[in-house]
């Protein structure tokens, strides 16, 4: 789903309120989230193989160390290294890899998902939430105590999100079908469909700065 809606157009503040929504797609990967930490922590050119190292160093795994460098290796030359370098947010030269000077996407913007990348399924509730919808949804129940009625959160979000959003009738139908059953799913929410209620699990991701 696409939006030319920023997180954080209304007084609830969102964790990506200057990131284009083109460049979500990136956010959605452990492993890219990943580089951008460590390119924005070092805040120098790295060569491969000490980004190699670096992701390496963060990885909880059981594979053989050689194995581990190799997949992170091919993984990095052959889908995120070009996904981030065509999204203009690093430079690739024969001398390394660095963020170049005014990325769309800073790693200061990404502390709230870094918790995230811990998790056994990191991807997928990656990408399920890392979207311009989704985590206003989150944005609006973390601000409140209390759950919320499907009419509720339809209203809230049609008059701060816009575009397909800017009907309530609209938004309840996306929501119901769509949005919904897939953050409930990644367990972050809880969807009653017979009530219609939404609540906000309290030890889910939190989004708001």
């Amino acid at each position: 789903m696409t939006s030319d809606a920023h997180i954080g157009d209304d007084i609830t503040p969102g964790p990506l309120v200057n990131v284009p929504a083109e460049c979500y797609e990136i956010l959605r990967h452990p492993r890219r989230l990943r580089v951008l930490e460590i390119l924005g922590s070092r805040q120098t050119r790295l060569s491969l193989s000490d980004l190699t190292t670096a992701l390496i160093d963060r990885m909880n795994s059981e594979i053989p160390t050689g194995q581990a460098r190799h997949d992170v290796r091919i993984s990095l030359v052959h889908n995120h290294l070009p996904r981030l370098e065509d999204a203009g947010i690093i430079d690739r030269t024969d001398t390394g890899i660095a963020l170049v000077d005014e990325p769309p996407v800073r790693p200061t913007d990404l502390s709230i998902f870094l918790e995230a990348c811990a998790d056994e399924d990191a991807e997928k509730l990656l990408e399920t939430l890392v979207d311009p919808v989704r985590m206003r949804i989150l944005s609006v129940l973390e601000a409140t105590d209390r759950p919320l009625s499907l009419e509720q959160l339809a209203t809230q979000l049609s008059a701060c999100t816009g575009g397909p959003f800017c009907d309530g009738d609209r938004a309840a139908i996306a929501l119901h079908h769509s949005h919904l059953p897939a953050m409930a799913d990644v367990g972050v929410i809880s969807y009653d469909h017979d009530s219609k209620l939404i609540t906000r699990y309290d030890d889910s991701v939190s989004i708001v700065q």
